[in-house]
């Protein structure tokens, strides 16, 4: 009897402190069975909107000019060319290129037939040199010729070789080959690169399509487009005005720019999401995609995207574009226990201010283990369930 009366005063946690057996349960403490067994809980709400999983918005990355060569309504292929972009300016560039080509080649050809003319002249100059020297070798050896004089010619039989060093040197194969190599190389290096800054130019003037989808044209576009004289007609563009989207509307995601950090605590896989539709208020489950990071220049911006389930496609369908709220849940892969906060809270209040939601549950019910803390509930796993 006195037994039981230190467990009534003391409690779970006296009973602790003095060795005595353990009570089963705190008092007013209900068996974690009697929780429900849930497979998600909810963590919190975001807002977010739908978009077909394959959606891209085009806008005119200058003004100026586009040449279309596809109507609105049409479906493209992944790859397909469907407008370029400041087509007149593309063309000058081209044939820009292809005269700088050809002039490169004649400058090479002229280059070698110049260099060609240059040793005939030089091997002429050489020619006459060399006899000039056998003259002049001639007068050294003659003994007529006074002992003054003979210095001079010695003179300038040594100026002579050094002029006919330097003909022999200017006429040799190897070294013309080389200085012609090297300007052809000169050149072509220049003319590689107009060629590549003429593909960056190509591929940026070039709007294809990302992926297989519908062409929708902006409303301002397709009234220039149905005015045009003509197909070929150029139409004019603003910088960054919108002129197309292409859609593939056959599946849809939802977008969710999360700011609680308590999501980026979640492991993706695990996360759930359910819209809540403006019009008919009908939920709409998405199932995690991927995560996108947007660079603003300011922060990354972290968007979560998941997959519209099939049986929801037809409420999304009208829905695109509108932010709306989103019920965000943790998934587990097998059920556990669901306690709402508000019903323990205050059953230990100085164990849950001391060691948080985790150390609370673990006082009440040794040896059970939490999951996940929601905002209003907590995922428990008891000890005798594996």
């Amino acid at each position: 009897m006195r037994s039981s009366g230190i467990h009534k005063i003391l409690g779970f946690a006296g009973c602790a402190f003095l060795g005595l057996p353990f009570a089963p349960l705190l008092a007013g403490v209900s068996p974690l069975g009697t929780y429900p067994a849930v497979e998600r809980l909810w963590m919190g709400l975001e807002e977010g909107s739908i978009r077909p999983a394959a959606y891209e918005q085009i806008r005119a990355s200058a003004e100026g000019y586009i040449a279309l060569h596809a109507k609105d309504g049409q479906m493209l292929k992944k790859d397909e060319h469907w407008a370029t972009s400041d087509p007149e300016q593309l063309e000058i560039e081209r044939k820009s290129v292809e005269i700088d080509a050809s002039k490169l080649e004649r400058q090479i050809k002229k280059n070698r037939d110049d260099a060609m003319e240059a040793k005939a002249r030089t091997s002429l100059e050489l020619h006459e040199a060399e006899g000039k020297r056998t003259g002049l070798l001639d007068a050294a050896r003659d003994e007529q010729v006074p002992a003054a004089l003979k210095t001079r010619v010695k003179e300038a039989i040594t100026n002579i070789d050094e002029q006919i060093a330097q003909l022999r040197g200017k006429i040799d194969p190897e070294t013309i080959e080389r200085d012609l190599k090297l300007e052809a190389d000169e050149g072509g290096v220049q003319m590689e690169r107009k060629r590549k800054q003429l593909l960056a130019t190509e591929k940026r003037s070039r709007l294809v399509a990302g992926f297989d989808g519908e062409l929708r044209l902006s409303d301002p576009l397709k009234k220039l487009q149905a005015a045009a004289k003509s197909p070929d007609e150029l139409l004019w563009v603003k910088p960054n005005e919108h002129i197309a989207t292409l859609v593939n509307d056959q599946v849809y995601e939802i977008s969710v720019t999360a700011s609680s950090p308590l999501l980026a605590e979640i492991p993706t896989e695990s996360l759930l999401v359910f819209l809540q539709e403006g019009k008919t208020g009908r939920l709409v489950a998405g199932e995690y995609a991927r995560t996108d990071e947007i660079d603003t220049g300011a922060e990354i911006v972290r968007n979560y995207i998941f997959t519209i389930r099939k049986d929801s496609v037809d409420v999304a369908r009208y829905s695109v574009g509108q932010r709306n709220l989103v019920h965000v849940y943790r998934k587990f892969p097998r059920p556990y226990r669901m306690i709402h906060k508000k019903d323990i809270a205050f059953l230990a209040s100085d164990v849950l201010a001391a060691s948080g939601w985790d150390g609370l549950v673990r006082h009440l019910w040794p040896g059970s283990e939490v999951i996940q803390v929601g905002p209003q509930t907590i995922a428990v796993k008891p000890k005798d369930e594996n």
